[in-house]
């Protein structure tokens, strides 16, 4: 027999059986299974024996035979776009640890650059997962429409469809749209503009219309608008063509952070100061917004209770059958340093 050479890889020992487990801690095999499932009823010495057991066999359950077994799983899809879009990694870290909390696991799905979310869907639809979060934007309606017919439930995170039958969770964008206006108009500026996300997103969509539709309600002017995809860049070469306009905007309204800070940069190569030549308003209060260098005033998306009111509709509809609902959650302004103050406010301060 040929003798093992030193680089031959070793032969990997089986995964023990559930049974072996069981017989080893001295309990029944559905006693294994119990003290490996999250919330089942098993009490803690037996749970201990089963964990030293399995510890001494390097025993680790089969999660996806389980899952074929009981035809269900403990697998919550998110399909997640903008990943590069500092407001999204903080979402996902605050579902994870809400989902983990519930005893759920993820599978995640990143989408490419402007993908469409309707591929993604699918393939994690067929992972027999539970429920299927999308925080994708860019969804297509008659995805939506298939999710809501779809036994598995689907929430839209920070995606609002009307309807549809599915439920999303959002901020209220057109009502922030329409704060922002007010808080331009109050403070005495005469030709804001909007720096613009993708049109394809109906977020961005939503705060572009409460933004104009208060415009309109309240003056007569034609308001400028350029960009067409959320990123830095865009921001930056959009509020460069704004600005170099020979009516140059005295506000800019731009529909994320990312966005703002490409703004602010241009500004910045362009000579001109923030807010004494021109206001900026982002959107979302990423952690940078605050940050000495941007000091931006912006809408607030509230996170924690965006991802309180998904978890609340996932689970319910989970465990108890809830109907979709749609839940605007209200936008935050954050007042900092890219808005000048209203003329009156300066008169008094000199007063």
């Amino acid at each position: 027999m040929r003798k093992k050479a030193r680089g031959d890889v070793q032969a990997r020992k089986p995964n023990p059986s559930s049974i072996v487990v069981a017989r080893l801690a001295g309990v029944s095999q559905s006693a294994v299974s119990r003290a490996f499932t999250t919330g089942a009823s098993v009490s803690e010495a037996t749970r201990l024996k089963v964990m030293r057991a399995a510890k001494k066999l390097g025993y680790r359950p089969n999660a996806l035979a389980r899952a074929v077994l009981s035809r269900q799983s403990d697998l919550i899809g998110v399909v997640m776009g903008e990943i590069t879009n500092p407001f999204y990694p903080e979402v996902l870290e605050l579902l994870l640890g809400a989902l983990e909390a519930k005893g759920y696991r993820v599978l995640l799905k990143r989408l490419e650059h402007r993908d469409s979310a309707d591929a993604a869907v699918e393939e994690v639809l067929r992972y027999r997962v539970r429920g299927t979060i999308i925080t994708s934007s860019i969804v297509s309606d008659e995805m939506a429409r298939e999710c809501g017919r779809s036994s598995v439930p689907v929430v839209l995170f920070n995606r609002h469809v009307k309807d549809l039958g599915v439920t999303s969770v959002c901020c209220d964008n057109v009502d922030a749209g329409r704060t922002v206006a007010n808080l331009l108009l109050d403070t005495g500026h005469v030709r804001p503009a909007f720096v613009s996300g993708s049109d394809e997103a109906s977020t961005n969509r939503d705060r572009k219309k409460g933004f104009l539709d208060r415009l309109a309600e309240r003056c007569d002017w034609d308001v400028p608008i350029d960009g067409g995809e959320n990123s830095h860049a865009v921001g930056y070469h959009a509020a460069k063509r704004l600005l170099s306009a020979p009516s140059r905007p005295d506000a800019l309204f731009c529909a994320s952070d990312l966005l703002a800070f490409g703004a602010l940069d241009a500004m910045r190569d362009l000579g001109l100061h923030v807010p004494k030549d021109v206001s900026i308003v982002g959107f979302d209060d990423v952690p940078m917004a605050a940050w000495p260098a941007f000091n931006l005033t912006t809408i607030r998306q509230q996170r924690q209770l965006m991802v309180r009111e998904t978890m609340e509709a996932l689970i319910g509809q989970i465990e108890q059958g809830s109907a979709p609902t749609v839940r605007l959650v209200p936008g935050e302004l954050v007042l900092r340093g890219t808005v000048r103050e209203s003329t009156r406010a300066r008169s008094a301060t000199a007063a």
